[in-house]
């Protein structure tokens, strides 16, 4: 085990090329705090990519407790993991990822994955109209996304009908992000012969009579994403769902790797989901997608879909509809300069 010597903080704000709008509201720049950990010669990374609504911390909450949690390891301690928070995530991933450079393995092997590419998938705004629905999928697909992820509600479920129409064989998914009711669930029913991968987040996450009349009425598999705020709600969202949804920007590595053994002693598919983390945190999230317990297209876009300018070499970009994990991370460290608001080093 390394021994870390320096932790480095970065808060930094990355200008988005393009936004995203969800039920729960909109992100139209990335602000986040990178943390970098060296001992011997090796520097992992990691990143805290707080959202509201789907995080505990904020940017400056993370900032703080990363402080604080460097000081706890470089004076020998074991990073503690919050579940749903970013910063305890951030440094869990940036211990890791210096575990793995320092053994000499890409950071998907030291996880349990394997170097193999995985297919990418553009989540889709949700859309103010049909038309802009229709343009928003038909510019994914000619950039060479083979599966979208279309947000919606009760107002535009509707408009999934046409893309199917326009595109027969391309892998498509919803989601709500809990804006269903029991007065407008008929509405998600009536998208079951579409041929949907999944339906993320039908309802809110209390709202339990209602999804297991809604699981009993479909074909199509019912994903939970904010109703597994911690890993103890993974083993009972079995009776009500076919799968769920892991966000490693929450978790860190360590617990989402816990969580692929939870969901597979409870029959239970996975995805992988993503914060919009700059090319950093998608690191971790390309890496462990190539886990065998991932079952379901996962949110993967490349980086150029987000943000003009990434702060990693070469930028996340398609192959052939595809991401392929990196063997080691390269950090553009002078990009990462020209967007820090605040520095910090301990050690």
């Amino acid at each position: 085990m390394i021994r870390p010597t320096t932790v480095r903080l970065w808060d930094v704000t990355v200008p988005m090329r393009r936004g995203l709008r969800s039920a729960t509201g909109s992100i139209g720049q990335r602000r986040s705090v990178i943390v970098a950990v060296t001992g011997e010669g090796h520097t992992g990374w990691g990143e805290a990519a707080p959202v509201p609504g789907h995080t505990l911390d904020t940017a400056d909450d993370a900032w703080t407790l990363l402080t604080v949690e460097a000081e706890r390891v470089l004076a020998g301690g074991e990073a503690v993991s919050i579940e749903g928070s970013t910063a305890t995530a951030a440094i869990d991933t940036a211990l890791t990822d210096l575990a793995a450079r320092a053994e000499g393995s890409p950071l998907a092997t030291h996880l349990g994955g394997q170097i193999e590419p995985v297919p990418a998938s553009a989540a889709i705004d949700l859309p103010r109209s049909q038309t802009d629905l229709l343009t928003d999928v038909a510019g994914a697909v000619d950039a060479g996304y083979p599966h979208v992820k279309v947000k919606i509600d009760p107002v535009t479920a509707p408009f999934v009908a046409a893309v199917r129409s326009a595109h027969p064989s391309l892998g498509i998914a919803v989601d709500a992000n809990g804006s269903f009711d029991a007065a407008t669930v008929d509405r998600l029913i009536a998208l079951d012969h579409l041929r949907l991968d999944y339906v993320e987040q039908p309802l809110h996450p209390d709202d339990i009579g209602t999804l297991i009349e809604l699981r009993s009425a479909v074909t199509t598999p019912i994903c939970l994403d904010e109703s597994i705020r911690r890993l103890a709600d993974i083993a009972p969202a079995a009776v009500f769902a076919d799968a769920v949804v892991l966000k490693p920007g929450r978790l860190g590595p360590t617990l989402t790797v816990q969580a692929f053994g939870i969901a597979a002693r409870n029959g239970l598919g996975v995805k992988i989901g993503g914060l919009v983390e700059t090319g950093i945190g998608r690191n971790l999230l390309v890496a462990l997608a190539t886990h065998t317990a991932v079952t379901l297209p996962s949110d993967l876009a490349a980086g150029d879909r987000y943000f003009a300018t990434d702060l990693v070499v070469p930028p996340w970009r398609l192959i052939g509809g595809y991401l392929t994990p990196r063997t080691a991370l390269v950090v553009d460290e002078e990009a990462l300069i020209r967007r820090t608001t605040r520095h910090r080093e301990i050690g």
